[in-house]
């Protein structure tokens, strides 16, 4: 069953849909909320918070994107939300020894570069946030830019200078 047909039927009052909604996309969230965040209880309660809002307002979601695309926005919303009452201006880590990624997935070597991290805070916001969906999450472009409210081309953009960015701060080793 597709997302979509899940809405639909929370959306005819079977409340059950929403939790085969809620397994089928809590890992990936909890995911993001790691990578954002670096500690598991935080993570833990982005998402408990994230899938709260979603319930709320899943009966006016109008299907007009995909599930996960308002899925992600809501859950970067949250955490955008979290740091700026806790007036956090670092939103990921640099500590590598923090699970980063999902159950059986093995990390890219470039990744783990002991300078990345703390690279990557030193990016600007936007740059962050596009790295993270873009290529932890494995976003498309289309997607990273509705999740972050900017066009497509802004999304490819930001993730250039990001890239760009990383490179001159790590020294390129090509």
């Amino acid at each position: 069953m597709i997302d979509r047909e899940l809405v639909e039927r929370f959306q005819n009052g079977e409340k059950s849909a929403f939790d085969e909604l809620v397994k089928r996309h809590y890992a990936g969230t909890f995911s993001l909320f790691m990578r954002m965040a670096g500690d598991e209880m935080l993570a833990d309660d982005l998402c408990q918070e994230t899938y709260l809002r979603v319930y709320r307002g899943l009966t006016r979601f109008r299907n007009e994107s995909e599930f996960t695309t308002w899925l992600y926005r809501i859950s970067v919303n949250v955490a955008n939300s979290h740091f700026r009452k806790e007036k956090l201006r670092k939103i990921f880590i640099s500590d590598l020894e923090v699970e980063l990624h999902p159950a059986g997935e093995e990390p890219e070597d470039v990744w783990t570069h002991a300078g990345l991290w703390p690279a990557i805070e030193k990016l600007p916001k936007k740059q962050r946030t596009v790295i993270i969906l873009r290529t932890f999450q494995h976003l498309p472009y289309r997607e990273v830019g509705e999740i972050m409210g900017i066009t497509e081309n802004s999304a490819k953009v930001n993730f250039h200078h990001a890239i760009k960015n990383l490179k001159d701060e790590l020294g390129d080793e090509e």
